[in-house]
């Protein structure tokens, strides 16, 4: 709408003989900080240009840079120079622009750093998306519990035992305090604060969401300079936003096709995925294949093999693969079901088809075996994503034991690592959610009833653990369990308990807004909450909260007390003494 009005009143003043104002953008922002060597594109956006643009001259510490491509934006004029990178220092760039009414000049000012040498070899990032500390504190409590002689917990998850260092990470993204997982997991990529639903690009005005100025991710760069292994795993849909934050280049998440023909090295940095497991085999089956929702009949399952890619489709044949040098895996067609659906409850009408699915640990213990191969090291990516998918309708049984999958996946991750001494493994969250524990609920009273939340010394202590799952994690069936609720949430229906096939929280009024599931409604004890989000939000959306980071091995000690989200960047950077300038 901004850009509407804008568009409008330029077309009126230029109508009565007047001009906007020239301005200029410039991107990177001023004051970014980069890695030296880190590759990026530059971009000049021209605003309010009255007639022709008469003279542009764009100078890095006080030399002219040449080469621009120029284009025409929304409204504006772009200028746009592709794979620079900075000497180590701080750099000065000076643009001057001219058109009929005048001349105007900025300057921005960029620092680019140049790690020592660290003694890490490889990184294992675990990263629960939506997994606040609130998220962690209740995964705890249902895993652990608590001792009711002492009052004391039995014990703490695998992300929060034998730590290097731990930390609170500050997520924010370019245009909000609020962020996205896109952009938040590419700041984490990059050490750029980005846009909502960006990932890896800086901002620009033309329509096409692949043209925008990319930035370099870390392990892109490790790719580039060390020759080094990526490999991505997640339990959501491939192309989903965290995924692909590690080697694609979009202003807009939802490019899917373009994020899956990237993940083989078609676009962006032109820089391939080694290792991939995850769903949403739908973004890489050709569009006349069932399911699928591709625009073209690209098929990547065929095209990967005859890439030298392994392909495996389900749990079966991941665990019989061996250990080929590339492995590409596709076990849903969409998103994983919880592990609740796929490890307990395992409802036909839920599952469906998918029967035979990998656990997350699983996951990631073939993809280390795989990437490991490489002597010169790996970046590997591990998303407990449905954690986030389920805190959305505010599904927080199916959300937290996801949490726990994640933290079974941390404890293999940790083990391999300490026998090595060459990794660094960390454990973070792109953003949180709303969710709390506020006390227990008494479930031998039925479910819906207000009365059976106790609080203070009503809450008692939690029986999670008295039935076990085949993994050995709790059941969720146990007399005593958690009241938890989310600060942010629309109209719907509360039962307090959980329910074995998924239900949304709300459906469609069909007048732009959404009201309570009456499925939900309609179960025995439900009453309804007053939402106190807008009307048009269908389920909770992410909160400001800062988000737990935790830190295993060598370089884990830099990670402490609070910081932005992208000083993890360069401390991943630095721990890997990653200094692409000079080529290592």
């Amino acid at each position: 709408m901004v850009k509407v009005w804008k568009g409008l009143l330029a077309s009126l003043l230029l109508a009565f003989g007047l001009a906007l104002a020239l301005e200029v953008k410039v991107y990177p922002y001023d004051q970014a900080r980069l890695l030296a060597g880190q590759r990026f594109d530059l971009l000049v956006i021209l605003q309010g240009v009255s007639g022709d643009v008469k003279g542009l001259e764009v100078s890095l510490d006080g030399k002219p840079l040449e080469g621009f491509q120029a284009r025409q934006g929304e409204g504006s004029r772009e200028y746009l120079l592709r794979d620079l990178s900075l000497t180590p220092g701080t750099h000065s760039l000076r643009v001057v622009a001219e058109d009929a009414q005048g001349q105007v000049q900025t300057t921005r000012r960029w620092e680019s750093i140049a790690p020592g040498v660290g003694k890490v070899r490889n990184v294992i990032l675990f990263i629960g998306d939506g997994m606040g500390w609130q998220t962690v504190n209740a995964a705890r409590i249902v895993a652990k519990g608590y001792n009711p002689e002492s009052g004391m917990p039995r014990g703490l998850l695998a992300m929060e035992e034998g730590l290097s260092g731990m930390a609170n990470v500050l997520p924010s993204s370019l245009n909000s305090f609020v962020t996205d997982s896109a952009n938040s997991a590419a700041s984490l990529a990059t050490g750029q604060k980005l846009e909502v639903n960006a990932l890896n690009v800086y901002p620009d005005t033309t329509k096409d969401n692949l043209d925008n100025p990319r930035v370099e991710t870390i392990a892109e760069m490790l790719k580039r300079a060390r020759g080094a292994s990526i490999g991505v795993v997640t339990t959501t849909f491939g192309t989903d936003a965290t995924p692909a934050a590690w080697n694609t280049h979009t202003r807009r998440r939802s490019e899917y096709q373009a994020i899956a023909d990237q993940y083989f090295g078609q676009g962006g940095f032109g820089l391939a995925l080694d290792v991939m497991l995850f769903g949403g085999a739908r973004d890489f089956i050709p569009k006349s294949a069932p399911g699928s929702r591709r625009k073209d009949e690209t098929d990547w399952i065929k095209k990967a093999q005859e890439m030298g890619y392994a392909f495996v489709s389900n749990r079966t044949e991941l665990l019989k693969v061996g250990v080929p040098k590339k492995l590409f895996g596709l076990f849903h067609i969409d998103n994983f079901p919880s592990y609740l659906d796929r490890a307990v409850w395992r409802r036909p009408e839920v599952l469906k088809d998918f029967t035979d699915m990998p656990y997350l640990w699983e996951m990631t213990q073939k993809a280390v075996e795989v990437l490991s191969q490489n002597p010169n090291g790996f970046f590997l990516m591990v998303e407990g994503g449905m954690v986030d998918k389920y805190e959305h309708p505010l599904d927080w049984y199916r959300a937290v034991w996801d949490a726990l999958e994640l933290d079974k996946a941390v404890a293999w991750a940790k083990a391999w690592a300490e026998a090595r001494g060459d990794t660094l493994v960390l454990v973070t969250a792109d953003h949180s959610h709303g969710l709390t524990v506020y006390g227990g609920y008494d479930h031998t009273k039925g479910p819906g009833n207000r009365e059976a939340v106790g609080v203070y010394e009503a809450a008692g202590f939690p029986t999670y653990g008295d039935k076990l799952d085949a993994n050995g994690l709790p059941r969720p069936e146990t007399a005593r369990g958690l009241a938890v609720g989310f600060g942010d949430f629309p109209d719907y229906c509360e039962t307090f308990t959980w329910r074995e096939v998924y239900l949304d929280p709300t459906i469609s009024d069909g007048k732009g807004g959404y009201v309570p599931n009456p499925e939900v409604c309609k179960e025995p004890g439900a009453f309804v909450r007053t939402g106190n989000l807008p009307k048009g939000a269908s389920q909770g959306v992410h909160t400001a909260e800062p988000v737990p980071l935790f830190a295993f091995g060598p370089g884990g000690e830099a990670f402490r007390g609070v910081m932005d989200q992208t000083q993890v960047f360069f401390l991943m950077a630095k721990a890997l003494g990653l200094n692409p300038y000079l080529g290592r």
